[in-house]
């Protein structure tokens, strides 16, 4: 820890740049500043061809050689004490990474967190600076303040060389865009373990595990709103290529029923139904007047006709609750917006906004934060709006059931006579709920999944290695049932487990897996 010292007091001038979070490594801004022997660039993402990532080369020019960035808003970790990051490693052997927050506005010392991982593939994960390690002592403190520069170390205290990668460098932090609200609280509850996602690594059709096409109008004859396409299930108009899913709204006359229209798009709903957590969705947006891409949850209860989950033990709208991470309107270019709708406001409502320099040619990334009493909506971890009534009830507060994630394109009467097609495109959609980590044990059975999911009488498991045990609790923790699986693609009954969220426990000499699973009546 001394040479460790010694190194970061050599050189820490002035950084050329200042950037705020997320760092994405798109921006002109994304860059770092080298010392010690580290090139640091930004390349084309060895794994994901539609993104740039930062490449940290070590060159062995010193122990502790790396890179930092300053932070014009910084990380404010009272607001968060959360850290997040992608890392990739082509060589596939163990590494140490190490995050480093400095130049505390509290004036408080410098503090660093590190860990060692081994992938050969993008690994997400977190550091929680609440218990982090004070630079010359090894205290462990709980962070507080605002630290304005970031240090990143590959193999810190040690001689190697080697190409390391990072992406997605992110923390939430609390200031306000025009247009927005509220409290900056996003942090209070912790949201870090990764529930579900779809990377979009794959190309053809969207995952049928992962996505449903909605394509009934639930009027029997046409969408709300007044719009005016017909949603299809057809490959050119949801398809994944490149690292991302496309969903293209379109000129096209098209019959569903014995109803044409001239526009076809496409609505997709999440197969994964949540209750609190975080949303990230990575997106570029379509563009054209009239054009209306959206970002948004319902509940599952909502009960509306040709939808994933059903249309019994319907509530309707709005009593279901509609949470609106993204919406953005062509004829009001660059401009997006956050609302919620319920039972109390389920009109005009209240929304908060932002505008966007270029958001159909560049990536944003768009989140919901969902706690038992408050939501917090971000573009780019920058807080833009919050829904916080006080005092909740049933009219106001819809929002303690599962909801689920809808994406789609709408096109209104508005539309140009000389609009052809758009493209709204998406990196990634992740959700997080509480956990410490997303860490891979090394030496476990690795990739698992779980089928069908949502379930009605049995469930198989895919990458079982050999016997293991089997636990299954409810989003509680508690206790429901155990049993033996003694060889792959075994079923195991839970036809006798009332509706609803649970996760399912694979254990060998460790706990190996946990997977979530929805059961429906």
């Amino acid at each position: 820890m001394k040479c460790f010292l010694a190194a970061i007091l050599i050189g820490f001038s002035v950084s050329l740049h200042s950037q705020t979070l997320p760092i994405d490594f798109e921006s002109s801004t994304h860059e770092f500043s080298n010392f010690g022997g580290t090139q640091f660039s930004k390349v084309k993402d060895p794994l994901r061809p539609n993104s740039v990532v930062g490449k940290f080369a070590n060159t062995s020019g010193s122990e502790w050689e790396g890179a930092f960035i300053d932070l014009s808003d910084g990380i404010n970790l009272d607001s968060s004490s959360w850290v997040y990051f992608e890392l990739y490693h082509p060589e596939n052997d163990s590494f140490k990474f190490q995050i480093k927050l400095e130049q505390s506005t509290l004036g408080d010392g410098d503090l660093y967190l590190e860990r060692s991982f081994k992938t050969n593939t993008w690994h997400r994960d977190s550091f929680n600076f609440k218990k982090a390690l004070e630079v010359g002592t090894d205290n462990v403190i709980a962070g507080k303040g605002i630290y304005k520069r970031v240090t990143i170390f590959f193999e810190g205290g040690r001689l190697v060389s080697g190409d390391y990668y990072m992406d997605n460098l992110n923390g939430f932090i609390t200031s306000k865009s025009s247009g927005g609200g509220g409290s900056g609280n996003s942090g209070d509850t912790h949201f870090g373990k990764l529930v579900w996602s779809d990377e979009f690594d794959y190309n053809g059709a969207p995952k049928n595990e992962n996505w449903y096409h909605q394509v009934m109008p639930p009027n029997g004859f046409s969408w709300f709103n007044g719009e005016i396409q017909h949603y299809t299930d057809k490959l050119d108009n949801s398809f994944v290529s490149d690292g991302s899913m496309k969903i293209v709204l379109k000129k096209e006359s098209y019959t569903y029923g014995s109803i044409t229209k001239d526009y076809t798009s496409a609505r997709l709903n999440s197969k994964f139904a949540f209750t609190y957590g975080r949303v990230d969705v990575r997106a570029k947006l379509p563009s054209g007047s009239g054009v209306w891409p959206a970002i948004w949850t319902l509940g599952t209860n909502i009960g509306e006709k040709g939808n994933y989950w059903g249309d019994e033990n319907s509530v309707g709208w709005p009593k279901c609750g509609e949470m609106d991470i993204m919406e953005s309107w062509g004829h009001n270019p660059n401009y997006v917006s956050s609302a919620v709708h319920t039972e109390a406001r389920s009109g005009s409502v209240e929304t908060g906004s932002t505008r966007l320099a270029d958001p159909y040619n560049d990536y944003h990334v768009y989140s919901l934060v969902w706690t038992e009493d408050r939501l917090n909506f971000y573009v780019d971890s920058v807080e833009i709006y919050e829904y916080k009534p006080d005092p909740l009830n049933n009219q106001n507060w819809p929002f303690y059931a599962d909801q689920y994630i809808l994406l789609n394109i709408a096109v209104l009467p508005s539309v140009a006579s000389d609009f052809d097609s758009s493209i709204m495109e998406i990196d990634y959609v992740r959700v997080y709920q509480k956990g410490e980590t997303n860490e891979v044990k090394q030496g476990s059975m690795g990739k698992m999944k779980l089928y069908p999911n949502p379930v009605r009488s049995s469930i198989k498991l895919e990458g079982l290695a050999g016997d293991s045990h089997y636990k299954i609790l409810n989003l509680q923790g508690i206790f429901i049932k155990e049993g033996h699986i003694k060889k792959p693609a075994e079923s195991i009954d839970i036809s006798e487990l009332p509706a609803g969220n649970y996760v399912i426990q694979i254990e060998g000499k460790e706990i190996l897996s946990n997977l979530r699973f929805v059961k429906m009546d």
